[in-house]
């Protein structure tokens, strides 16, 4: 990483503190009726613009804002965030299948029109999640405090800024139990982040990892709906389970790939994606 490439220490904590105080602002907001509840598909925009905030306020030159987006893509890169979602869910769907917990659900079309809907809507909220997360915090962080630390945190950050978004969809769904769900959520996100760390630093672009999230988006309400809205047992999705949410099957699973992309980490030198952000 070249000098005008470094984040200061204060603005990575100035990312964190504002991305956070937002998101639950907007939360807070949307559950006392104050701003509509659809205010909260905003969250998902927070990242991105607040880094391209911070990093005029850095002075940082136009190319170190457009880096994330212009970094050449590597082949290796690509191949992880195509293979990692369907591998994920596919693990989750073949345990469940497997243990009898879970069935195949022949209804599952109506989920499959509404995944393939929401598309449209991934898109931009991935990419604007992307170029914040890991377009400018995962980097900043990990100059000061190597690929593991970063990681961790980037995923903590992650998954408390949209954990009051889950905790309100459920609410006010009233398919479920809110807080269980937002912190099994959180958990997941951390542990997925490994894999999304992984994926940017085979290439220092954003545009993979954008790829993995979107489909990591309809991968997984795709077989399992019910992990976003539980409602009980059977709950739509190409996989049926007969559990109220399969959110601990989720979170055992990307767990399970954390060891790997976390010892991948330790055996990578030098600087991430050469002199990308």
């Amino acid at each position: 990483m070249i000098e005008q490439d470094v984040v200061k220490p204060g603005y990575i904590l100035g990312f964190i503190l504002s991305l956070l105080v937002l998101s639950w602002a907007v939360a807070i907001l949307a559950a006392y009726g104050y701003i509509p509840l659809a205010s909260l598909t905003l969250v998902p925009f927070l990242p991105g613009i607040l880094a391209l905030v911070l990093l005029s306020v850095e002075d940082h030159p136009i190319e170190v804002h457009a880096r994330p987006l212009f970094q050449p893509v590597t082949g290796p890169s690509v191949a992880l965030a195509v293979i990692f979602p369907f591998a994920f869910v596919g693990i989750a769907a073949f345990v469940a299948l497997g243990t009898g917990l879970g069935y195949l659900n022949a209804g599952a079309g109506a989920g499959i029109v509404a995944v393939i809907i929401a598309f449209l809507f991934a898109i931009p909220a991935s990419l604007g999640q992307e170029y914040g997360y890991r377009g400018y915090l995962l980097p900043a962080i990990s100059y000061w405090e190597g690929r593991n630390w970063a990681t961790l945190t980037v995923g903590a950050v992650w998954g408390a800024a949209v954990a009051p978004v889950s905790y309100l969809l459920v609410r006010f769904s009233g398919s479920g139990d809110p807080l269980s769900t937002a912190l099994l959520g959180l958990l997941l996100t951390v542990a997925l982040g490994y894999a999304f760390s992984c994926c940017y630093y085979l290439t220092g672009s954003i545009l993979p990892v954008t790829l993995m999230n979107i489909l990591l988006v309809l991968a997984i309400p795709g077989f399992f709906p019910g992990s976003w809205n539980p409602s009980g047992p059977g709950s739509g999705g190409l996989v049926g389970v007969t559990w109220p949410s399969p959110l601990p099957l989720l979170l055992l699973v990307a767990l399970a790939f954390v060891p790997v992309f976390a010892w991948y980490f330790t055996t990578m030198d030098g600087d991430i994606g050469g002199d990308a952000l």
